[in-house]
């Protein structure tokens, strides 16, 4: 079993706080910028400053190891190459498009009379033609997954959607819910799979009320509730609790691949309308946002302007004194300014006022962050080995293994960042 002794933990979630709006469509932003980077990996932008673009355009290209195009979000002209704050917490170069709110599509994008005659390449081709990367926040090129030698018994939807404060996908699937199961069948068409399944948290029964009218039409697949547990979307959990296997290194080794629902209803339009990678859904919340919701937006789109779609800050709140997570606050990572652009990893922006100044105490040698381990590491050892740049006792300590959930700071009674010591410590093997 995966999680012999680390049964999970139940968390609050908060995710009510920004599930009482609908989903709001953010279209036509005065300005996009795209950042010329992916999974850390720079882009070859493509386009010339003071050149006039469409949607779905290609302005950029991933080169070497997931290569793939980059598309245009918006139409309208080139207007600069300039820096932007990126999710990463740095500022990259971006291609600056100014909106023309034409909405002028690219010649690519058009409706597919007969889907049914697309075989396995043709579609694992147009999840590359489409630059579909993963939505779940690893950004993985999805095509990559459809390329393994392994035979693959079943592909799995991850609704889960784990992490505290995030309603993006949940919000997704009640707007688009036949999509997710279109977008699972096109998956499983490319993977020569004849099961799919629809995993998502028990208690999120808008979900299966949402899917289960459609499900008749799509044999095969099947939805799959798991227990309300942190890290219970983790990618290997959900291959053990779906298959009774577990893996090494890929989930193809077990027979399986794991999809994000957001990726799943973007293959839909991949396939049936050759609509690249556009957009994505985001959600703003915190206790420091007036009105927190859910936006739909082209990608590039700038956080703050949906900061103010939300009423702006809490009462009170000096946006100086308010703290920034981009992404989840598990795995997500702090970041200064509200200044950043939205990239197709980025799921959320969690604003919080900052806490006032506490005085922590040292480790205390309770153990409770390698009993909630998932993968049986023990993390205060590696930050220990990390502190002292013992390279060595970093690897002997399986720091790699670590998937970042965020778990061990989560339960820490004194407080300390240990996810983002074992992370330095992940980050040193790399450089040796």
């Amino acid at each position: 079993m995966i999680l012999q002794k680390a049964s999970g933990v139940r968390i609050d979630g908060r995710k009510q706080m920004s599930k009482t709006a609908p989903l709001h469509e953010v279209l036509n932003p005065r300005f996009v910028y795209l950042p010329l980077l992916q999974q850390n990996a720079p882009l070859k932008r493509v386009v010339e400053v003071g050149a006039s673009v469409k949607i779905g355009q290609v302005v950029a290209l991933r080169e070497g190891f997931g290569a793939m195009p980059i598309h245009a979000s918006v139409s309208g002209k080139v207007t600069a190459v300039k820096k932007a704050w990126h999710s990463s917490g740095r500022m990259v170069d971006s291609i600056e498009i100014e909106n023309d709110n034409q909405n002028q599509l690219d010649d690519a994008i058009r409706p597919e009379a007969d889907t049914d005659r697309f075989t396995r390449d043709d579609l694992v081709q147009k999840m590359q033609n489409a630059g579909l990367s993963g939505l779940g926040g690893a950004g993985f090129p999805t095509y990559v997954k459809y390329q393994t030698k392994s035979p693959i018994d079943v592909v799995i939807v991850n609704a889960v959607e784990c992490e505290p404060y995030l309603t993006c996908d949940y919000m997704l699937i009640e707007e688009h819910p036949e999509k997710v199961l279109k977008g699972l069948k096109y998956f499983m068409r490319a993977a020569g799979a004849k099961r799919g399944v629809v995993c998502y948290k028990a208690y999120n029964t808008g979900i299966a009320e949402a899917l289960k009218p459609f499900l008749s039409n799509y044999p095969g697949i099947e939805l799959r509730p798991v227990k309300d547990l942190y890290p219970a979307g983790w990618e290997k959990y959900l291959v053990q609790q779906v298959t009774g296997k577990t893996y090494a290194n890929l989930p193809a080794e077990a027979g399986a691949i794991v999809d994000n629902s957001a990726t799943a209803i973007v293959f839909a339009d991949v396939v049936e309308k050759n609509i690249p990678l556009i957009s994505r859904v985001i959600t703003i919340s915190g206790e420091g946002i007036k009105n927190p919701r859910n936006f739909l937006v082209p990608i590039g789109t700038p956080v703050k302007e949906l900061v103010a779609q939300c009423g702006g800050y809490a009462d009170g709140l000096d946006p100086a004194k308010a703290y920034y997570i981009a992404g989840g606050p598990m795995t997500g990572r702090a970041i200064l300014i509200d200044e950043l652009v939205v990239n197709d990893t980025l799921g959320s922006v969690i604003v919080k006022p900052f806490p006032e100044e506490k005085q922590h105490p040292a480790c205390l040698g309770c153990g409770k962050c390698a009993d909630v381990c998932p993968v049986y590491l023990a993390p205060t050892e590696i930050q220990r080995a990390f502190e002292m740049n013992d390279k060595n006792a970093v690897k002997a300590l399986n720091a790699n293994k670590c998937m970042q959930c965020g778990l061990c700071s989560y339960v820490c009674p004194s407080h300390i960042e240990i996810s983002d010591f074992v992370l330095r410590a992940k980050e040193l093997l790399r450089k040796a």
